[in-house]
């Protein structure tokens, strides 16, 4: 009869197989354990962090690499943390083909602003409805010393010809353009106010400048170029304004958001220093004649210079006239002042001459 071995299990076998029976349960219990409270967390944090997946850096991209679908991944970055200008995946076909302008590490989003060319990709994405985006070359002056950035606010003035309300003053005054009814003037006005900037830019283009021994020479000039967010009204004005006169960037606070009243400074007005002289003032010289208490005072004002006395006295040395009595605001004869004085009768020359050779004669 075949008997079953039976084998002893020392005490010490029993608590090793105690305690490799409790280790398991306790890994167990603790893996599910953290798996539910990662859980319970993930779901948390989901709630308050919610993706978006954008275009980053596949790898590690210096300044001026151009960008491909090779060098280029999605990921899944919480958006919280992504800039208003990160590129969704949608937009692969818009960066593909344009150069970095700054170092790149692997898994960096690709940002707009770190493009070379971004402006023209986006450009249009912040255009609104009914809006319009133009671009027109100023010189170093018009655009602030090409201190211009994008974000500014900005009036603009218009210089040139144009007709202003002193035009048909300014036409009347001159015998050859009378007959055209108005007459150009050079004047400043503003065309637009506070409208913002949206991209600055430098452009070369070629002026004709008249050099020391009077001849002229083509010479390349720097512009900056200015682009501004107006809109379809607003860009006829901006282009017919180039084409007739010059076009200056003022800038302004942003915050100031009050509308100037529109004024026009022409040349007629700035050229006038001072108005016509009042009537009744300015230099004069005033004469008093006294009479013989009958009505016979009166007062003369004479433009000052040597030709208004002249005329003055030759007018009281004129001969006199007994029929018509002196107006209080005419001039008046030396006989008739002597008269009214009560004083005799001025000799004539010849009787002065008479009295003379009579004396020498004595």
């Amino acid at each position: 009869m075949f008997k079953v071995p039976q084998f002893k299990l020392s005490k010490n076998t029993l608590l090793l197989g105690g305690a490799v029976l409790l280790g398991m349960a306790c890994f167990f219990g603790a893996r599910y354990y953290l798996k539910e409270h990662l859980t319970q967390q993930e779901l948390k944090l989901s709630g308050a962090y919610k993706n978006k997946k954008v275009i980053v850096a596949a790898t590690e991209l210096p300044a001026g690499t151009v960008l491909s679908a090779d060098n280029l991944a999605t990921r899944s970055i919480p958006e919280r943390f992504l800039s208003s200008t990160s590129i969704e995946p949608e937009s692969l076909n818009a960066v593909e083909g344009q150069k970095l302008m700054v170092a790149l590490k692997p898994g960096d989003p690709i940002d707009k602003g770190a493009l070379e060319r971004g402006d023209r990709a986006a450009l249009s994405t912040t255009i609104a409805k009914g809006e319009r985006a133009i671009t027109f070359p100023v010189d170093e002056i018009s655009s602030l010393s090409g201190m211009l950035v994008p974000g500014d606010i900005i009036d603009l003035m218009y210089t040139g010809p144009g007709t202003t309300a002193n035009s048909y003053s300014a036409a009347s005054s001159a015998t050859a353009e009378s007959t055209s009814g108005a007459k150009e003037l050079l004047h400043v006005r503003q065309i637009l106010q506070a409208v913002p900037v949206i991209a600055t830019g430098k452009t070369t283009q070629k002026r004709v400048i008249r050099t020391e021994s009077g001849g002229q020479q083509e010479v390349a000039v720097d512009f900056s170029t200015v682009t501004l967010k107006v809109n379809s009204g607003q860009a006829q004005q901006v282009l017919l304004a180039q084409k007739l006169g010059q076009l200056t960037a003022v800038l302004r606070n942003p915050e100031d958001s009050a509308t100037v009243a529109k004024t026009v400074l022409d040349e007629w007005t700035f050229k006038q220093v001072d108005g016509p002289p009042k009537a009744g003032v300015g230099n004069y010289i005033e004469m008093i004649i006294g009479g013989n208490g009958s009505g016979g005072l009166m007062k003369i004002r004479s433009e000052t210079g040597t030709a208004a006395v002249a005329q003055l006295m030759g007018q009281l040395s004129a001969p006199a006239n007994p029929t018509a009595r002196p107006a209080l605001t005419s001039a008046t004869s030396a006989a008739n002042v002597q008269e009214r004085l009560g004083l005799p009768p001025s000799p004539s020359p010849q009787a002065r001459q008479n009295a003379l050779s009579s004396t020498l004669a004595k």
